[in-house]
């Protein structure tokens, strides 16, 4: 007979795969195209936002006047921020080559969470060192939407009016319940989920589902939001301090810290409407 021991200290099983959110829809992440951007940022001239087209007569008579020219799009830019993850274990029980993939596996798992909240909502930062402000604050406005199926009407008509190319649309992971109630989710190839049209949805753990005030979601409604393009750049390192340059003597305990750079540029603009969650209006699928 097996003498009982209680239960005995193994590995983890493997860590499950990285949820489905702004990295399967956004350009990148990618590699920051110099080293000084990691501190500087990112400054470009979109190709993708002027959407003014003209048509030209070519019968006779003779045109008059002359043609339209348009400007360059105007440049836009990405500030730096740190993504951070960590944990505290105590001085002794766990190896640093242990310590260091536990954090890394962390960070591997929900910087995306953090990227997501940078894009919508934002965030306070701690010991009063101000807020990051979200890049969706301010959106242009479009009002409510009865049902879900009304809200990606408006949104994909909002990107069409103002002819942008690459747009995706954006909700919290429980709004896709009721989308795909209303039949509103096609199934891409991979794991992109998008509309009939073929504009992608990003359904963020990292979205709080605000509007572009802050205003809150509630018990019957919350916020969807239409943007541009969304382009991401990483950092290719993560830093890891040795334990030794964090070790907490007070209480005897090591802290691992897991960080790692981004910048984020949404192209074009972004739109935005309070949708109430249930359908009335759902059809039925063909």
């Amino acid at each position: 007979m097996a003498t009982f021991l209680g239960p005995m200290f193994i590995e983890p099983p493997p860590a499950p795969p990285r949820p489905y959110g702004l990295f399967d829809v956004a350009l990148g992440p990618m590699s920051f195209p110099v080293e000084a951007a990691v501190g500087g940022g990112v400054q470009y001239i979109p190709e993708t936002c002027e959407n003014n087209v003209y048509l030209y007569d070519m019968t006779c008579p003779a045109v008059s006047g002359s043609k339209t020219f348009d400007n360059l799009d105007t440049a836009i830019s990405g500030s730096p921020f740190a993504v951070i993850t960590s944990f505290i274990c105590g001085s002794v029980g766990m190896k640093e080559d242990e310590v260091r993939r536990r954090v890394l596996t962390r960070m591997q798992l929900h910087e995306q969470r953090a990227v997501e909240r940078r894009v919508w909502q934002g965030q306070t930062l701690a010991q009063g060192q101000g807020a990051i402000t979200g890049l969706f604050r301010g959106a242009t406005n479009l009002g409510t939407a009865g049902c879900v199926t009304e809200a990606v009407e408006l949104l994909e008509q909002a990107l069409a009016d103002n002819g942008i190319v690459g747009g995706m649309i954006h909700a919290r992971p429980g709004m896709a319940a009721h989308l795909e109630q209303a039949h509103q989710i096609q199934y891409a190839t991979g794991r992109r989920l998008q509309t009939c049209l073929g504009t992608p949805f990003v359904f963020g753990q990292g979205y709080d589902g605000s509007g572009p005030s802050g205003q809150a979601a509630d018990g019957d409604s919350e916020w969807m939001y239409a943007s541009g393009r969304i382009l991401i750049w990483q950092d290719t390192e993560i830093a890891v301090p040795n334990l030794d340059q964090v070790f907490r003597q007070s209480s005897n305990e090591r802290i691992a810290i897991a960080e790692r750079v981004y910048a984020v540029v949404v192209e074009c603009g972004v739109w935005t409407l309070e949708v109430t969650r249930t359908c009335t209006t759902t059809g039925v699928p063909t």
